[in-house]
Parts: structure tokens; C-alpha cells; sequence
């Protein structure tokens, strides 16, 4: 089971980073594997349309030879996805929509034949900024991948207003281990074992999780 973070934030050591940290460890806690990546990490050419050519070229693994390609092959190849941005104007960092966008390649798939390669992933998103704004993010990642045919597990979305405290948001901090916790569980649950998918209200973990993100930063 692989639960791929991804960092839409040139910081990696913010209040996105440090949440999308959380939620890794809350799926780590009930036996993921997990990655994190980050967009800022390389280039990502932004889509050209090829969806709407009369013959289509729009077909993963993309036409482009760049770092998103290997983004989205990373996205093939993991059973869950957690989106962590910054709040910008109320929408996700410009770098993340570049790669949702080229995330088409994918969902269009249906037009050769075969399933939506999105189709069956478990995804969970994470929104973090100075001001208002979290809930029109979460709503907008979590609406786009579920048309692209991502399954949205309950509490599936964390937000907080605190910047880069976001660490110290515990409601925020929380809602973000349960957002990988629920990842998570819910592979389990799609792959026939069972699974309880209630939010889980444990402080205690909350509170070594943070303890293990604030010394890996100090080290970043």
C-alpha cells in the first residue's frame, strides 16, 4: 500500500509541508508506505490542450519529457494521494495546478478504452494559509479528483488559517494525521480488509506526531 504526498508549496518547511508530514505519519501508523514530493523539485510544462485536438494525443504517460512526467508516473503507481498546498486567492499554488492539469492524461484514458487511471485511488487534501480560503481549496482538489475518478474517504480534508504555525493549529494538526489515517484505511477497505473509518481523537499521537515533524525540520 503507497500513499504519495505531494507538496504544492516552494516551502518546504511551512505550515503545508509540516501538515502533509502529519498526514504521512497517520498513514505510516496504520502501515503505509509513503513518499513525499514536491513541485518545486523541477519543471512542469504546462498542459497545451491536447484533449481537445479532433484526434486526441492526450493519453498518459503525457507528451511532455519533464519532472511532471515523472510525477504522474509516481501518481500511477501509488494506491493513495494527499495534495498539500498553500492557499493562493482562495485556489491551490499555481505549480500544483499545473501538474493537476496534466493529471488529464490520465482521467482521459477513458477515450482509448481503458479506465480512468486516477479510478480507484484513495485521495485526501490539506490547505494551509494566513487567512480564509481553506475550505474553497479542499473543495476544489477534492472535487477535481473525484471527476477524475478518485475515491474521497470520510474527514478527507484538513485546512488551517496559521500559516506556518500550522504545526502548532491542533485541530488543524489533527484533522491532518486523521486525513492519512483515513487514506489509509480506506486502501484497506477497497482491497477487502476491514477497517473502522471513524475520525480517530487520539491527542497523544497528536502530540508525539508533532514532536517527530518539529525535529525533522530543525534538521531540514
Amino acid at each position: 500500500m503507497k500513499v504519495l504526498g505531494v507538496l504544492g508549496s516552494p516551502h518546504k518547511t511551512g505550515g503545508s509541508a509540516s501538515l502533509l508530514l502529519a498526514a504521512l505519519k497517520g498513514a505510516e501508523f496504520v502501515g503505509a508506505k509513503t513518499e513525499l514530493v514536491s513541485v518545486y523539485d523541477g519543471e512542469i510544462t504546462p498542459c497545451k490542450g491536447c484533449i481537445q485536438d479532433e484526434e486526441p494525443d492526450c493519453k498518459f504517460p503525457c507528451v511532455f519529457e519533464d519532472y511532471g512526467k515523472e510525477l504522474l508516473l509516481k501518481i500511477r503507481e501509488a494506491d493513495g494521494l494527499i495534495f498539500s498546498t498553500p492557499i493562493y486567492w482562495f485556489a491551490p499554488s499555481g505549480k500544483l495546478k499545473l501538474l493537476i492539469d496534466r493529471m488529464t492524461c490520465l482521467e482521459n484514458m477513458v477515450a482509448f478504452g481503458e479506465p480512468s487511471y486516477v479510478e480507484g485511488k484513495v485521495f485526501g487534501a490539506i490547505a494551509v494559509g494566513a487567512d480564509a480560503g481553506g475550505p474553497w481549496v479542499g473543495g476544489y482538489l477534492i472535487t477535481t479528483l473525484t471527476c477524475m475518478g478518485a475515491i474521497i474517504p470520510p474527514w478527507g480534508i484538513a485546512y488551517s488559517h496559521k500559516g506556518d504555525d500550522a504545526i502548532h493549529d491542533d485541530k488543524a494538526l489533527l484533522d491532518a494525521i486523521n486525513v492519512g489515517l483515513l487514506v489509509a484505511k480506506m486502501i484497506k477497505v477497497i482491497k477487502g480488509e476491514k477497517e473502522d473509518l471513524t475520525f480517530l481523537d487520539d491527542k497523544k499521537l497528536m502530540q508525539k506526531i508533532r514532536e517527530e515533524i518539529l525535529k525533522e525540520l530543525e534538521r531540514s
